[in-house]
This record gives C-alpha cells, structure tokens and sequence, in this order.
C-alpha cells in the first residue's frame, strides 16, 4: 500500500533544506518516494496518514552496543570496588557474559531491542558475548530484530581469555552467520573481537585468514579503549594496539572501531588513510573513567555515536556527552557538534557497511521514521532546531522502520511489550543470582 504522511515538521539533521514546518512524505514499497512542502496531490491508489503536526527525523542508528548488557540495570556490584579497567571488566562484564544462558539471552535481546525501539533507533550495531551459549546466539538476535523491524549489524566477541575451545566456537559463530546473513538486506554480520590485548598473535592471524573468504567483511573491536590495550601492544613489541591490527591485515573500511581513546597521532593517520570506521561511547567512557577522546582526533576521523550499552537513547548520549566534554574545557572553547556525530556520521558509516543508504529523509532511502508530538516552549526554525534536539524532546510517538509503524501513538505495533518486560523482570533476577555464585 502506498501511503502519503501530511501535516508533518519535517526536520533533515545536516541536509538542504534541514526544515520544513509543514510538509509531507510520499512512501511506495517501504521507501521514501519524495517528500515536500504541504498541500499535496495524492494519487487514487495512495492513503493519506494525517500526522497532525508531529515533528518527524530520521530513525536513529546506534553505532556500537551490547545488547546482552540489557538485563544488567540494578543488578548488585562487585563486592570489591574495581580499581582500573582490567578490574571493572573482570568483576562485572565477563562475570554477566559467562551467566548468560539462552534465556537471559532472548530476554537481553527483546528488551534491549525494544527499549532502541522506543527511543527512536531503527539499526543496531551490537557486539554480543555470551561463552556458555555461542552457537546460534546470532541467529536468535537477527530474528528478534526481524521481528521488531530493527535492522541489526551483528557480531560475537572472539576473545582467548575464555580457552581455546570457546575462541574456536565463537570464531565459528562469526563465520556461520556471515554466511547465512551474506545477501540479507537488514543484516549486516562482521566479526566480532573483544579486544587486542584479550588475543595473542596466533589468534589474529586465525582471524586473519578466516576473513579469507569473506574479503567484504570487516571486525567490529573495541579499540584502545583504556591505556591497557596501548600497553599491551608495546609489550608484545608493537608500536601500538592500530599497528598491531594493521600487521594482520585488520584495518580497513569495512571494519568499525570502538572508543580509540588511545591512539597515536600515527594511528590516526593510518586509521584517516584506511577510511576506517570508529565510534565514539562518551558516556561509557566516563563511567569507566577511561580518559576522554581528544576533539580534534574525534572531528578529523569522523567519529560516529554509540553507548556502549549504557543506554538506548541516542539523542541523551549526544546530550550527555555534549556536557561531559564541555566540564573539561575552559570558557570560549568550541565543543564537538554530536549531533552531528548521531545524524551525519553514523548514517554515513551505516550506509557504507550495509551497501544502500540509511537514516535519511530522501527519495530512494527506506522510511525507517520517528515521531514526536512535540509542543515547544520556544519556536522551532531551521536556526535553532540542535537546541531542540538537545534538549527539549521527549520519547517518540510514533516509530516507523521500511514504512510500516512498529509504535504507533505510543503503543509497540505487534510486540507484546507487557510479556516481554514481565519475561525481562523474572529472568534478570535468576541472571543475577547466577552471576553472584560465579567466582
């Protein structure tokens, strides 16, 4: 059914023109056909959808997260306080990644996937670890997120710290689901690996040449996220974690970075010459007081936005970041434009790696939309909208993903949010009672 949304703001983050405050959006077969100012002519055979005025933007992309941290919200902490970084991943990430059984899985992935749901997110970069369930783990998450209309990137950590058998298995996880989800438009697989300083040499050059057959797949990392990662890369006698990587033939463009707190001004070179894709996660960056990313490394590559799986929302992890970088400078200096992280840069880096254009509001992109019953204290104009977005939005209305609404008027469409958050609750603390009889 070809439908024509009317009586919409229409607001294009970093496209001409980037506001209309009374427009329309012609969609045929999922897609954005043409969009304009209003009144509109609508064919016999389309349907007119009143939007009533409601603010409409690009569904949001978050560019680097762990879904399977969804159920970790409240649970108890550590019983001693960490005192670095190795510390905090050991004490709680890798005691909740080896608790995870299939259940708290499915459980992680509905709620987690709904919650990007409802803060406007329509694709999903994720990065999944779960050693004592590996096989099909992948499969289950592109099926949630099938069936949620999110289009997801999916990848499991390949780590040594868990043993050989376990680094083989999730090798194999990575492979089966690059495989199966090769030609798949909504699936985007890569694989994935925790860390540079969780592997030996004889690990990356199994990745190495596992990507052999897979030339037009990358790895999603975490890269230089603390100072450990640097270190550990000089005590294996490389000058860094990037030239490290670049030895094995794992620095490329189709490949996503996360953090890179601590990279050289080499490596930055070598990253900016390789068209390399990395992400920025400011508010896990502090959380785990990690260091902050230097402004001008962040602008120069291109940064996009992720969480990290603090949080769905990625119009607050702009806002918050914003303000975290803003107390560590002094008066008159420019901040980082993270909006411009969210709406330019994560849909430029999107596009490349799924091969056709996301999180736009042009003819031909797939009408993945979000909308806000949004009644401003102060006018809305094509000067001011960052401040808005900043700000003064609230949770989306409506959700749309390949034109079809997924949450219409606040209600999820076809999800049963009431099962799915009652399953979240029970299961999380079975998971957490789990994780407190690991040692």
């Amino acid at each position: 059914m070809n439908k024509v949304l009317t009586h919409l703001r229409i607001l294009r983050p970093y496209s001409e023109p980037d506001y209309m405050e009374s427009g329309w959006i012609r969609l045929i077969d999922g897609r954005i056909a043409a969009f304009g100012e209003m009144p509109v002519v609508l064919e016999p055979e389309e349907t007119e959808i009143n939007l009533a005025g409601k603010l409409v933007l690009p569904g949001m992309i978050n560019a680097h997260t762990h879904l399977y941290s969804a159920l970790a919200m409240g649970m108890s902490p550590p019983s001693r306080t960490p005192t670095n970084f190795n510390q905090i991943l050991e004490s709680v990430w890798w005691r909740l990644d080896r608790a995870l059984d299939e259940d708290s899985i499915r459980a992680s992935f509905q709620a987690g996937l709904l919650a990007c749901l409802r803060a406007g997110v329509t694709t999903v970069f994720d990065h999944h670890s779960s050693p004592n369930w590996i096989k099909g783990s992948l499969k289950l998450l592109a099926d949630i997120a099938r069936e949620m209309g999110i289009k997801i990137s999916l990848a499991y950590e390949v780590t040594d710290r868990n043993g050989a058998d376990i680094f083989q298995d999730a090798l194999e996880e990575n492979l089966d689901a690059m495989e199966r989800y090769r030609d798949d438009p909504v699936v985007h697989p890569m694989l994935g690996l925790h860390a540079s300083f969780t592997l030996s040499d004889e690990s990356l050059e199994t990745v190495r040449r596992a990507l052999d057959d897979f030339p037009e797949t990358g790895i999603h990392i975490h890269l230089a996220e603390d100072i450990t990662d640097h270190h550990d890369s000089g005590e294996r006698g490389y000058q860094s974690v990037v030239q490290r990587l670049s030895e094995y033939d794992l620095i490329h463009s189709n490949s996503l970075y996360a953090h890179g707190i601590h990279i050289t001004p080499d490596d930055a070179d070598t990253l900016f010459n390789s068209n390399a894709n990395l992400v920025h996660n400011p508010t896990s960056n502090a959380n785990n007081r990690v260091g902050i990313l230097n402004g001008v490394t962040l602008e120069l590559l291109g940064y996009g936005l992720g969480t990290d799986g603090m949080q769905a929302n990625l119009l607050d992890e702009a806002r918050t970041g914003a303000l975290i970088r803003s107390s560590k400078m002094t008066q008159g200096q420019p901040n980082v434009d993270y909006l411009k992280l969210l709406f330019e840069n994560n849909p430029r880096i999107a596009s490349k790696l799924f091969g056709y254009h996301l999180s736009r509001i042009e003819p031909g992109v797939p009408a993945d939309l979000v909308f806000y019953d949004y009644h401003a204290r102060t006018e809305l104009s094509e000067m001011n909208w960052p401040a808005h977005l900043l700000y003064g939005l609230g949770q989306p209305d409506d959700v749309m993903t390949d034109g079809a609404f997924m949450i219409r008027n606040g209600d999820p469409v076809g999800i049963d949010e009431h099962e799915i958050l009652k399953n979240a609750r029970i299961t999380s603390g079975r998971l957490w009672k789990t994780i407190e009889a690991l040692k």
